[in-house]
């Protein structure tokens, strides 16, 4: 009996059983979904059923840096010109685009992924893209770079504007979404998105042109719940109305002067983010529903300044309402701002701070505004300066502190003075308090810092001391 299991499940004379091939065909076009479109390729020379398999799987995902290196590398060789040599990655790697395309027989696409570094000639993205849209393409990620500067950025083909079916939009790097002002009738219509991420794209040099295809964007995605913009330059007014919104993030990578201002209107907002130079965001209304909050923002000494209180009084309590917070501000103008924090937070359950010499102060003002905190997690930065600034015991009400607070970590401890006395302030005033932890510096001895802070008292009696 058991002999004649054995010859069932092995009928080949070497006793292999090619299980994979004999699973449904939707199923191998899904397990192969989950590869690069070059490995999805590849699998065509398994045998004859797996030949034209790929081809039926709804997915293109092509990098121009890895797909089919071999082939660029010979024909590279052929000729020790680097400029030609570029030359023929740059129509080799178009030409695999194009085939793939066209030899794909899956009818509708459900995602579409382009990384592509070229160097002179960008015209094919046009016919790419109508591609996709005509096969109703459902997600969308362009990251597009240039080889030389001076090519014009990538210009997305005005009938993609209206693609109807995408419901995952994300573009990176050398495009353009700027609308002609002067053409009212092409705007855009993304009925069905739901996911923007605009990643390092480029605006339009002049300011009214960058407000414009702003504005308009956002106002034809009736369904987006999930934007994210990330920019080196951005300087005027905008206004973003999206009443669907439950996802932003907003950064500036590089040091920005110039002044702008975002006015915001998302009062289904859950997460925000926002990274960059403190500048005047305004919200239409507290947003009630918001659970998470992430603010890392940088004051300076310029022209400026005299707004900075204002600005960052605006943005907090438009997210006083906030559950986990997480706030990093850098600079050295923070000591000169004051209290910038509204009457109180009654919702924050986490606080993730960022502390430097310029910041105790906001760290100590926050702790007095959020009264139900039960986990604290502060680092310090590594680029702090032994200053005169310094952890000062707040005059107020201790049992805001005290009645929830049960998780305590502090990362980056040197020892110094402020440091002590900040965690020997939290050791002797929370009550609740479950486990501290503090992670020194790679210097400082594990062994003597465990020491020193075991001798703070501790109102908890449960209270476990961590040093790591």
């Amino acid at each position: 009996m058991a002999e004649s299991k054995r010859q069932t499940l092995s009928p080949g004379k070497d006793g292999v059983v090619d299980r994979i091939s004999n699973l449904p065909e939707s199923l191998l076009c899904h397990i192969l979904s989950f590869l690069p479109t070059k490995d999805s390729i590849a699998t065509s020379i398994l045998s004859t059923r797996w030949k034209l398999l790929w081809t039926l799987v709804p997915k293109l995902d092509l990098d121009s840096d890895t797909i089919n290196t071999s082939e660029l590398s010979a024909a590279a060789a052929a000729d020790d010109d680097d400029d030609d040599e570029d030359d023929e990655r740059e129509i080799m790697f178009a030409h695999i685009v194009s085939s793939v395309l066209a030899q794909q027989e899956c009818g509708e696409l459900q995602t579409f992924r382009l990384q592509w570094k070229f160097g002179w000639d960008g015209s094919h993205l046009d016919a790419w893209l109508r591609t996709a849209a005509a096969r109703k393409v459902k997600e969308l990620d362009l990251d597009i770079f240039m080889h030389d500067c001076d090519v014009e950025n990538l210009k997305l083909p005005p009938s993609f504007f209206s693609c109807r079916t995408l419901v995952v939009l994300k573009l990176s790097g050398d495009i353009d979404i700027d609308i002609d002002i002067d053409t009212p009738s092409l705007s855009f219509n993304f009925p069905s998105l739901k996911i923007l991420h605009l990643l390092e794209i480029s605006l339009p040099s002049n300011i009214n042109s960058q407000e414009h295809s702003f504005l308009r964007l956002f106002s034809g995605c009736p369904v987006l719940e999930d934007l994210s913009f990330t920019t080196d330059l951005f300087e005027g007014e905008y206004k973003l109305c999206v009443p669907t919104l439950k996802r932003l993030s907003f950064s500036e990578n590089v040091y920005n002067e110039s002044a702008y201002e975002l006015e915001i209107n998302a009062p289904a907002l859950e997460y925000f983010n926002f990274e960059g130079d403190l500048r005047d965001i305004k919200f239409h209304e507290k947003l009630d529903n918001l659970v998470q909050a992430n603010v890392e923002s940088y004051v300076y000494e310029d022209e400026h300044k005299e707004f900075y209180r204002e600005w960052v009084f605006r943005l907090f309590t438009a997210l006083s309402n906030v559950k986990f917070l997480s706030f990093s501000p850098y600079g050295t103008e923070w000591h000169n701002v004051g209290n910038i924090y509204p009457s109180s937070f009654q919702n924050l359950v986490q606080l993730d701070f960022n502390v430097t010499d310029c910041n105790w102060p906001m760290l100590q003002d926050l702790l007095q505004n959020a009264p139900n905190l039960e986990t604290l997690v502060v680092t310090k930065e590594y680029t702090y300066d032994k200053s005169n600034l310094c952890w000062k015991e707040p005059q107020y009400d201790r049992d805001y502190l005290s009645s929830h607070l049960t998780s305590f970590y502090y990362g980056g401890f040197e020892g110094l003075k402020d440091e002590e006395e900040f965690v020997k302030y939290i050791l002797k005033e929370a009550r609740v308090l479950k486990t501290a932890t503090i992670q020194v510096y790679r210097e400082k001895s594990k062994e003597n810092v465990l020491e020193k802070l075991s001798m703070f008292p501790r109102r908890s009696t449960t209270c476990l001391l961590r040093v790591e």
